[in-house]
């Protein structure tokens, strides 16, 4: 932690007080670094001052995802299917947290919180890849079920999600110079689990509305999957694009993870 810088103040009656003794030692870790202790000459009756700065210690940041999202691939139309942004419910005025809905992070710590990082890993063992390039009408790599092209993004108010409805009250998002065309998820690929791609998203949610009550971020996820070369039963959904039979099926291919490094920030610094 970098240290403070404390101005020590010796006070002279009459004369420059000569100081005969080494400059004290502070035990405290975060105490001053006495080497860049001064003193200064000052008459009876005048100040001297110490700056007192504050510095945090964050321990306690309290966020929430969705521990599994489903995506469907569909071969007719190319076009991914995902949830809708995650959005909040009200009964009689009051937030229902059973009925909020949709793919978002929830922040539940008394602090605004930011998004440092997000990252990608491949957990597919090649059934399918992340691809930063079009996929509509070309056929998957070799060995792959089918190529993904998706983005990433958060959902503002003003929002229009599934159904038609508007979001208006999402807390996300509250830096100006946040990443809001979206973020290619193959473009933020790691190798392994706990490493960085370095994109920093600056995406901010603010903090908790109450104790009962989260803030949250809706994030939209979109895209288009390439000609399926082959498929895994198990995943078929029954019915079409618009109703399906099965809309959680229980053999779903594993695809990626999405890993997000998150920390407690400022909106004031954040330009908001």
């Amino acid at each position: 932690m970098k240290k403070t810088n404390k101005m020590l103040g010796a006070l002279a009656l009459s004369a420059t007080l000569a100081l005969g003794c080494a400059a004290p030692a502070f035990a405290d870790p975060y105490g001053t670094d006495v080497d860049g202790a001064s003193v200064e000459t000052k008459k009876q009756g005048e100040s001297v001052a110490t700056d007192v700065k504050v510095a945090t210690i964050v321990t306690n940041i309290n966020v929430a995802v969705p521990l599994n999202v489903t995506i469907v691939a569909d071969a007719a139309s190319n076009q991914v299917l995902a949830p809708s942004a995650g959005l909040k419910h009200y009964a009689g005025g009051a937030y229902d947290g059973s009925a909020t809905t949709g793919y978002r992070i929830e922040n539940y710590s008394p602090f605004p919180v930011k998004i440092a990082d997000i990252a990608t890993l491949d957990t597919s063992a090649g059934g399918w890849a992340l691809v930063s390039t079009d996929v509509l009408g070309q056929e998957a790599a070799a060995g792959s079920i089918g190529d993904l092209n998706l983005t990433l993004k958060p959902a503002n108010a003003g929002s229009t999600i599934t159904g038609g409805t508007m979001i208006s009250n999402d807390e996300g998002n509250k830096n100006p110079d946040a990443e809001t065309t979206g973020i290619n998820l193959a473009d933020v690929k790691v190798a392994a689990e706990g490493d960085k791609s370095g994109t920093d998203p600056k995406w901010t949610i603010d903090r908790k509305v109450s104790d009962d009550e989260p803030a949250i971020m809706g994030l939209l996820l979109s895209g288009a999957n390439s000609i399926l070369k082959n498929v895994n039963e198990g995943s078929i959904l029954m019915g079409s694009a618009d109703a399906p039979v099965d809309s959680d099926p229980v053999a779903a291919d594993n695809a990626f993870k999405i890993f997000y490094v998150v920390g407690a920030t400022s909106l004031a610094s954040a330009g908001a």
